[in-house]
């Protein structure tokens, strides 16, 4: 828009005087009425060229400079600047006719010693944290009169907003913050400033002091001892560039259980007849930034809704929408932007509205139809152009690979186009080899002297196309079909062969006594991945049998071996089957990319400028003499990663054992990235070495075998797309039967695993089914099969696979906030419960992507402030409510996720001793469940019990009506109980979650039945958190 006024000047011609009246418009393109810049953890930042409005203009104005264009306003002695200006753009107050000290000054003309009379601009800001803020400005001086500037709030000039005065820095762009005072003209620092008693939209506003001001940002923060911004251009992007705007319509969003529905296809509203107000969910598929936030409302003639527009819980901004003249209307007028909103890929975002009504009898719907992202820096509109691109092109290129369009596959690049690898050897004798610790839960292995082959080899594919299988037999008539797979040399962790006779399967027995085996080797086009497919016996290898004999177990202490294997039970935890112990999970998340490591065969970083391979340097001292390596002393650091976490009393780690295409793309099973039908046996055998070790010291094992950017072809959640990287689209076709095939085959005679469908799934539910039954079908252990989802899809994905309706066993969460982990714990325990199957309920991603768990306080400097100076939470906070929240709310168990905005993030995680004091965290809260036999799996989240029944984090209750009750108090202090359901006097006895130990007595030793009772106080520190049991 053009900001113009009214000048009346005299020109003379002659005898006589002619007055003429002249337009002059202010260029103004860069303003921004609807733009709102958001405050966040005490600061905000704005270019000065984003103002909302202008007044005041009739003497001076500030006039918009870029590197393309300048005002035509003369006087103007200044060239332009903008090449060094932020975004190549600044204002400027135009005309400039003081630029000297010897030029005349005249007040309310070239000069405003009164803030608020000359040039005003306003800002339009949400604060949320009001207090003191130190506002300083980035300008050009090139001389003594055209440096000053004035500040107000809110139609205000308080003396602490008058005369911003410059004096450093001259002929350059220069941030400074001193007011001009009688005892220095120079300027005092620490004296500008705003105080904000209350949080909300306030405008601020600038307002000229000497003409010939060039002002290009401006910022305010609460640190009083704010360090002066460096010098340089800034990083939004220029204003002639196009930025790539991402847009979510409303219908995207996850809205049918928030109250909206949608109207004409393409809008959300509420019916005033139902709810009052609505929200709806949808992920951030985009890349992480800044970004202006529009939402687009639609007007209607009934009342003015408002709405509130947050990521990650956060507030973005919120927005009344006006009144129109018709029903409903579109435009403009009814959007309102959020300016320079900082949101990572994977936050959840929330749209909600509340109806209102003008006359008392008709209301407005709350209608939205969008919310657009448009880059605010340069290093956003970037990686959002790159998006777009990367979108688009591959998009195109599916269109050319694939002829008919039709997109339910995915390609695979064979690395050899010959039939078969030459020469050729001989085929082996068909002899078998048992090998291994002939034990029960110790790996016994089969080994076949099969026909020669070589991991290229097409025709037969030695991995699609030669099912190897093993039957294992009890003399009790208990038997197993274990899937084989080949193994080149059978050496090949150490040799790195590519080729060779010997075929594989792998058993853990589960009975002492006689078992028998029987080989079956078939060969067939796909035989491999469908039992039932046409396949003919292969002589001599088909029908070998032999015998051999099990001993118990002599393993004791964390090795599961001692233990059995980790069975699902129809409850809520799993079960030991050899010492029918119940288990909880504690252990680490991250890094997803654990198995991008630099002395695994045919590993390679698809980015190794962001995520380099993995070395695990600071764990070599954690390898023993004892311990496994490969090829000449390889594998140390990651084997020694595992004895650490192991030592430190936790028992899990999970990895992405398939990312190409992802965040990490340096993980893949193949002999070559593309090629998804070839297998790399040295690769595998040396990620099997790892895993045998993981079980042998009491480490479960996560196996996450896809994740969003490549589980199927939807980008971004949505529809379309196309992802060259997924197995078959996400379909169960012969690159996905063939996957879960071979990572059964090899490692499932593990004795504590889950199979975790897809990080962030968007697979449809017929496409988990498919999975799901196929895995069944091949795993012969019937190991956990989880699923992980985003947030804010947990109902739509999870919803249709409670009770009955699949085999899923388990669940893998994920929220945006720890302090949301209890009560989602408690809420999908209760309805797999209610459904009529409990399911195991995990929390192995707490807290946003950003953050999730953080580094111990003290590790690399952290002091709860992330990358980004944002204060976030200490390992204190994780502990109560991650920890705790979802052991108390009934939960399997956790992993620690490590947010990307702290060291040793989820990608880079080299060092596990970042989170050392979590571990340790970790193995007390589980010693005090085992070491105090507390029956935890017969026990269920009982908050209201305690007074707690939105499940908060004040307190938690988990019970065993009648018998056994555990109070979590996170912050200490005391509680009551409601014991009213019970009877009998209950011992009170307390834990210290902090560091362990035995149980403590407190001030109440005992407790009745009957009633509320007081729990009394602990026996020290009253305001730390406590653990308190209570049994008979």
């Amino acid at each position: 828009m053009q900001v113009c006024r009214l000048r009346k000047f005299l020109t003379r011609q002659t005898v006589f005087a002619l007055a003429v009246t002249a337009t002059w418009c202010v260029s103004a393109t860069a303003q921004k009425p609807d733009a709102v810049f958001t405050e966040a953890n005490g600061f905000v930042k704005v270019e000065a060229e984003d103002f909302a409005s202008q007044t005041n203009t009739d003497k001076r104005a500030f006039y918009l400079t870029t590197a393309e264009s300048a005002p035509s306003v003369q006087p103007d002695g200044d060239p332009s600047h903008a090449s060094d200006a932020s975004g190549g753009a600044y204002l400027e107050i135009l005309p400039d006719t003081r630029r000297t000290h010897a030029d005349k000054l005249i007040h309310g003309t070239n000069f405003s010693p009164q803030p608020g009379k000359m040039a005003v601009l306003t800002y339009r800001v949400n604060v949320q944290t009001p207090g003191r803020y130190y506002v300083w400005v980035r300008a050009y001086s090139t001389g003594s009169e055209d440096n000053g500037l004035h500040v107000g709030i809110d139609g205000t000039w308080p003396d602490s907003g008058q005369r911003l005065q410059w004096c450093q820095g001259k002929h350059s762009w220069y941030w400074d913050s001193k007011q001009r005072t009688e005892a220095q003209h120079c300027g005092e620092p620490g004296k500008i400033f705003l105080d904000i008693h209350e949080p909300g939209e306030h405008k601020i506003h600038f307002s000229m002091r000497e003409d010939g001001f060039e002002f290009d940002q401006w910022l305010m923060t609460t640190d009083s001892n704010f360090q002066r911004p460096p010098a340089g251009k800034s990083n939004k992007p220029k204003e002639n560039a196009t930025a790539q705007v991402l847009s979510l319509p409303a219908k995207e969003f996850e809205f049918k259980s928030g109250g909206y529905y949608l109207d004409q296809g393409k809008w959300l509203a509420i019916n005033p007849d139902k709810n009052q107000s609505a929200a709806a969910k949808k992920v951030f598929p985009f890349p992480s930034g800044r970004y202006d936030v529009t939402l687009k409302a639609v007007g209607e003639n009934d009342g003015k809704s408002t709405y509130l527009v947050s990521a990650d819980k956060e507030s973005v901004g919120s927005f009344t929408c006006p009144m129109a003249d018709q029903t409903f209307a579109e435009g403009k007028q009814f959007h309102r932007t959020f300016a320079n909103v900082q949101i990572t890929e994977g936050a959840e975002l929330e749209v909600s509205s509340k109806i209102a009504s003008a006359d008392g009898a008709e209301y407005s719907r709350a209608r939205w139809s969008e919310l657009t992202f448009t880059p605010a820096n340069e290093s956003t509109a970037k990686a959002a152009a790159n998006f777009a691109k990367e979108h688009n092109l591959v998009a195109a290129k599916a269109a050319t690979e694939s002829k008919s369009n039709d997109r339910t596959g995915s390609p695979t690049k064979p690395v050899s186009d010959q039939p078969l690898q030459m020469p050729r050897e001989k085929d082996g004798d068909g002899s078998v080899q048992v090998t291994g610790e002939k034990r029960m839960w110790h790996k016994v292995t089969v080994t076949l002297n099969g026909p020669y082959a070589h991991e290229q080899d097409n025709t037969p594919n030695p991995y699609l196309d030669h099912r190897m299988e093993v039957e294992f037999k009890h003399e009790s008539g208990k038997q197993y079909l274990v899937p084989g797979y080949f193994a080149a040399d059978g050496n090949a962790a150490n040799t790195s062969a590519e080729s060779g006779t010997k075929w594989r399967a792998n058993f853990a027995p589960d009975e002492t006594g006689q078992w028998t085996y029987t080989v079956r080797f078939e060969t067939g086009k796909n035989a491999a991945i469908n039992r039932d497919a046409s396949a003919e016996a292969v002589s001599p290898f088909h029908g070998k049998t032999g015998k051999f004999n099990v001993a118990k177990t002599n393993k004791s202490g964390r090795d599961f071996r001692a233990h059995g294997r980790l069975q699902y039970v129809n409850k809520s935890h799993l079960q030991f089957a050899g010492t029918g112990k119940y288990f909880l999970k504690a252990g680490a998340d991250a890094p997803e990319t654990l198995l991008g490591y630099a002395e695994f065969d045919g590993t390679v970083a698809g980015k190794p400028g962001k995520v380099p391979l993995k070395k695990y340097q600071p764990h070599l001292g954690d390898w023993r003499r004892s311990d496994p390596t490969w090829k000449d002393g390889q594998g140390k650091g990651l084997i020694g990663a595992v004895n650490y976490l192991s030592s430190k009393g936790c028992n899990a780690f999970s990895f992405l054992t398939y990312n190409a295409g992802g965040d990490g793309d340096n993980v893949w099973p193949f002999i070559q990235r593309d090629d998804k039908l070839h297998y790399d046996c040295s690769k595998l055998d040396q990620w099997g070495i790892v895993f045998d070790h993981g079980t042998q010291n009491g480490m479960y094992l996560h196996f996450k075998l896809q994740e969003t950017e490549n589980d199927d072809h939807r980008q971004g959640q949505k529809a379309n797309g196309f992802k060259p990287e997924s197995l078959d689209g996400g379909k169960l076709g012969s690159q996905r039967k063939l996957y879960l095939r071979e990572i059964i085959a090899r490692f499932g005679h593990n004795l504590a695993l889950n199979w975790n469908l897809s990080e962030e799934t968007t697979q449809t539910t017929d496409e988990h089914l498919a999975m799901l039954n196929y895995i069944e079908e091949m795993d012969p252990y019937g190991h956990n099969r989880v699923l992980h989802t985003f947030p804010g899809e947990q109902d739509k994905k999870y919803d249709p696979l409670l009770g009955d309706k699949s085999n899923l066993t388990g669940v893998s969460l994920q929220n945006s906030h720890i302090k949301d982990t209890h009560w989602q714990t408690v809420k999908w325990s209760e309805k797999a419960r209610e459904a009529g199957k409990p399911w195991v309920v995990a929390f192995d991603e707490s807290g946003s992507a950003a953050h999730g768990q953080c580094p111990d306080l003290g590790y690399r400097g952290y002091d709860g402030h992330d990358k980004t100076g944002k204060m976030t939470y200490t390992q204190h906070e994780v502990r109560k409510q991650t920890l705790w929240g979802n052991f108390m709310g009934g939960g399997g168990g956790v992993e620690y996720y490590f947010g990307y905005q702290y060291a040793e993030n989820d990608l880079g995680c080299e060092d596990w001793r970042s989170r050392d004091q979590s571990w340790d965290a970790c193995r007390v809260a589980i010693e005090f469940f085992q070491n105090n036999s507390i029956p935890f799996w017969e026990m269920v989240n009982a908050d209201e019990l305690v007074g707690n029944e939105k499940h908060d984090n004040s307190k938690y209750c988990l019970a065993k009506a009648g018998e056994e009750y555990v109070v979590y108090l996170p912050n200490g202090g005391t509680t009551s109980i409601d014991l009213s359901d019970a009877n009998g006097e209950f011992q009170v006895h307390w834990y210290n979650a902090r560091i362990g130990g035995d149980l403590q007595s407190g001030s109440v030793k005992t407790v009745s039945g009957g009633g509320s009772v007081e729990i009394g106080n602990p026996p020290a520190d009253a305001d730390q958190d406590w653990a308190v049991l209570l049994r008979k």
